[in-house]
């Protein structure tokens, strides 16, 4: 309980800078003296500082806080398909530095493994960030995943049952924290998004769809670590048949690699390697910028996408009541502003408890970085992060 009060006090300074002794002990419910001393703690461990005082309604000047932005780091790792990105985060949620490199495409995971390795080390050297303040490394991944391991991501080629945390940790000498990529893009939009969601899905585009999913300002995550798997729900009743047996599944309708091919097929684009998840990235880009430009067979086919997208967050926020939905991921940049258009007012009209509440569509905050800003945030979430898991007593 002491260490989930330090928590929950760490957790409400980041959050709220200038935050006093008074009103932690007001909206923590602990005494005046409990905060005094874990704000103590906190200073001696160079994770929060004074930053002045603030105006009393009665009494004296009060000391207020902030956290040490450099009192801790973590590294964010997001492994796409297409290609993998590093951020390193500050502990007040401020990235630092990035880097992206290409996904090896060889068969297995040991040239991916040994990219992340030296990719890790030089954007640490770079920063000029002792080892000691990096609190570990967080990895955001292609489900299924399993305990420490992902297992067999279907675009990732031979890589089968990957111990991945247990890998990198051996090779980095870093504590590692592995999560669903959809899992940790929530994560992130919850922990460095502005702290004002609470009940919300984060459809997650990439070379694969998924949505991660917060109920009141808690990320859930099912019962194998898996939840989000929402690639065979329909967004078109009327659409191609998917090999699950449905038709118009997201994963066919929206997913990249469909929607490059179908732009090859109406001749808007030039043939492309679709077993390159690198070159159907950019064909995308190229493909939303027709689009953007008014070409109506590129606006056709995204706009496709997007109804369907639409139609499944309407489905998303029905059966979960939910008043926000949250669109993001790799492919974001590009889709934004087809899918800004489309989107917001279809699942607005799904939404069987409209007169209740409405529900917002809007776009990421965390930019195309967002898996790799949530992975640091998995390992920041649990340095200053307050969850209900920190109340569990070990067994």
């Amino acid at each position: 309980m002491g260490d989930y009060n330090q928590l929950l006090v760490l957790d409400l300074v980041r959050r709220d800078p200038g935050i006093s002794r008074v009103e932690l002990s007001q909206r923590t419910g602990l005494t005046a003296q409990t905060v005094s001393n874990i704000c103590r703690r906190l200073v001696d461990a160079g994770l929060i500082e004074e930053a002045g005082r603030k105006e009393a309604d009665t009494g004296a000047r009060r000391t207020v806080f902030q956290v040490v932005a450099g009192g801790q780091y973590s590294v964010g790792l997001h492994i796409d398909p297409a290609r993998t990105t590093l951020v390193l985060m500050n502990l007040a949620g401020e990235v630092e530095d990035r880097t992206s490199i290409p996904t090896p495409t060889t068969d297995g995971p040991e040239d991916a493994l040994a990219a992340i390795v030296d990719a890790v080390g030089a954007l640490v050297r770079r920063a000029g960030v002792p080892l000691p303040r990096v609190s570990g490394v967080g990895v955001s991944a292609p489900g299924p995943v399993q305990a420490d391991a992902v297992v067999g991501p279907p675009n990732l080629r031979g890589w089968g049952v990957v111990r991945l945390r247990e890998e990198l940790e051996r090779r980095l000498g870093l504590p590692v924290v592995l999560e669903k990529d959809t899992i940790a893009a929530a994560t992130g939009e919850l922990w460095a998004g502005g702290g004002t969601l609470s009940d919300f899905a984060f459809i997650y585009l990439g070379t694969g769809i998924g949505a991660g999913i917060v109920l009141d300002g808690e990320v859930k995550r099912g019962s194998s670590d898996n939840l989000g798997e929402i690639g065979h729900l329909s967004g078109d009743a009327d659409g191609p048949r998917c090999t699950c047996g449905g038709r118009g599944c997201v994963a066919i309708t929206s997913a990249p690699v469909h929607l490059v091919a179908a732009a090859v097929d109406a001749g808007t684009l030039p043939p492309v390697d679709l077993d390159d998840f690198l070159g159907v990235e950019r064909a995308l880009g190229r493909l939303c910028a027709l689009a953007d430009a008014g070409d109506e067979r590129a606006e056709e086919i995204v706009g496709r996408s997007a109804r369907a997208i639409a139609r499944v967050a309407g489905n998303l926020a029905n059966i979960l009541d939910l008043d926000t939905v949250v669109l993001g991921g790799p492919n974001w940049p590009a889709l934004a502003p087809t899918y800004l258009r489309i989107v917001p007012p279809i699942t607005a009209s799904l939404l069987t408890v409209g007169e209740v509440h409405g529900v917002g569509v809007r776009g990421t905050t965390l930019g195309e970085d967002g898996g790799a800003i949530g992975a640091a945030c998995l390992v920041m979430s649990s340095v200053a992060s307050a969850r209900s898991d920190h109340l569990l007593l070990p067994r």
